[in-house]
């Protein structure tokens, strides 16, 4: 070994042991707050049917269309500079309030303009204004949320993201047995909103300093370095959501719903890609110090992501049905077809979204721009395309071929502006375990649903540990908490 590796070494164990905990505290988070939101989705689907729960699917869908315009990619950018330290946080903090709360109000006026100019339906309109209105409290703590993700302070502000999520379940629960309309619920959904603010502000009271005093120079940098980032992030959410917009327009509230319960399920494991890149965004900022080391990050993500993603998809080919059944009820069955094809794209979502990330967090982000509206185009083209031919399954192959597009261009884009590049050989071996546990479920298909799933698991863990797949640094870390625990 040099010694120049030998001197690293240390160093970039304590990195991995830094990003690991990060992300098993964003995993926790995530798990938590996406289970919230499924037990929600369930109470409401069930509560309201399979069409009012579109009309409700489709508000928020049209509220999140506009979430890109609140922030326009300030957060992350802001994120990003307070990771590198260059300048003071109090200034960068306090413009980046005012920069958004503009920002939100344009997005708030823009949002109510469109849906009562475009929804022919009065309460789909109205709902969508009243479910619209929280970006202008999300732009007074969400820039807070940014300096503890660049000081990699990820319990506590994953603890007020759960407290929030936790504290909106309730009140919709209490509503939803009440007998609450459907306006009524979404009023509750928007005003659940305030929470996240006075846990914000009261857990923060004290450690941080804002001064919300205007800097011409200091708003004006941020949003040119986020505006690239920023028209990403409304085309990234029009080539994430404009496919239950176009089902509900093409076929109806009711397949609306069912999309969206299909959708859910895909929510709850891209949680996966979203807490490892998060927990890693401050270490890939610096890829312009330690190329090194960003390459060690990035390939460790995918292989790992990779790795998670491909048994889930195995599993909904077995499972989907009667995951649907058990959650959602018999009402929502049809949930199932769009449910398998969408958790194969989850996989090629996973890649692409590391590469993505990746983009931003070095400085890409008019090539991050043009990656997504390549997958934005190829998204609505397909849909406006496959939807009225095969209805909702047709809306999930249609996500998957823009997923696919999107990793092809963004890995491109990664290798050729930054100079990184990934090896296969983890990926394919991890295809022979899932091929195996493929194999193994259909073998055990006779025995029911469940168990045929549990024994493809077994076949896939198996298959996992005999071609030395396992996670290197969580089970170096797990070695060492037991060696401390014997230790001790």
């Amino acid at each position: 070994m040099r010694e120049g590796d030998s001197g690293r070494a240390p160093g970039r164990a304590r990195l991995a042991r830094r990003i690991l905990v990060g992300a098993g505290a964003l995993l926790a988070s995530n798990a938590a707050t996406t289970l919230t939101a499924m037990a929600s989705s369930m109470i409401l689907a069930r509560h309201l049917g399979a069409g009012d729960y579109g009309r409700y699917a489709l508000v928020f869908l049209y509220a999140s269309l506009f979430q890109g315009l609140a922030s326009f990619g300030v957060d992350e950018i802001l994120t990003r500079e307070l990771s590198r330290g260059t300048r003071g946080p109090e200034r960068l903090l306090g413009n980046a309030v005012l920069v958004r709360l503009a920002l939100s109000t344009a997005a708030v006026v823009s949002c109510g303009v469109v849906a009562h100019w475009g929804e022919s339906d009065p309460r789909v309109a109205w709902g969508t204004v009243v479910a619209v209105l929280p970006l202008l409290l999300s732009a007074l703590y969400v820039p807070l949320w940014s300096l503890l993700a660049a000081r990699m302070e990820y319990p506590l502000l994953e603890a007020i993201v759960v407290s929030s999520r936790f504290a909106e379940l309730a009140l919709l629960a209490a509503f939803a047995l009440a007998g609450a309309s459907f306006l009524a619920l979404v009023a509750v959904s928007a005003l659940a909103q305030g929470v996240p603010l006075v846990l914000t502000f009261l857990l923060l009271r004290g450690r941080v300093r804002l001064t919300l005093r205007y800097d011409g120079r200091t708003a004006k940098q941020l949003l040119a370095q986020a505006a690239p980032l920023g028209v990403a992030s409304v085309v990234a959410l029009v080539y994430g959501r404009v496919d239950g917009v176009l089902v509900a327009r093409l076929a109806g509230f009711e397949a609306a719903g069912l999309y969206s319960v299909a959708y859910k399920f895909l929510n709850l494991v891209l949680v996966l890609p979203h807490v490892v890149t998060t927990a890693a965004f401050p270490v890939l900022a610096k890829v312009d110090q330690d190329r090194a080391t960003v390459q060690l990050v990035f390939q460790r993500a995918f292989d790992y992501l990779i790795l998670a993603a491909l048994p889930l998809a195995v599993g909904a080919v077995f499972a989907a049905p009667a995951l649907v059944g058990a959650v959602y009820g018999r009402d929502f069955q049809e949930a199932a077809g769009p449910l398998r094809v969408l958790l194969w794209a989850a996989g090629f979502m996973f890649a692409a979204h590391t590469c993505r990330r990746l983009l931003v967090a070095g400085g890409q982000q008019t090539a991050h721009l043009l990656v997504l509206a390549v997958g934005a185009v190829t998204n609505v083209a397909l849909n406006l395309w496959w939807i009225p031919r095969w209805g909702i399954v047709g809306a999930a192959w249609a996500t998957l071929a823009a997923e696919v597009v999107v990793l092809a261009a963004s890995y491109a884009v990664v290798k050729r502006r930054l100079g990184l590049r990934l090896q296969w050989g983890f990926a394919l071996r991890a295809l022979v375990a899932a091929a195996g546990m493929g194999l193994a479920s259909a073998a055990a298909a006779p025995l029911g649903t469940w168990p045929a799933v549990a024994v493809g698991g077994c076949a896939y863990a198996l298959a996992v540990s005999w071609l030395g797949l396992w996670p290197r640094e969580p089970a170096a870390l797990l070695r060492e908490a037991g060696a401390k625990a014997g230790a001790s």
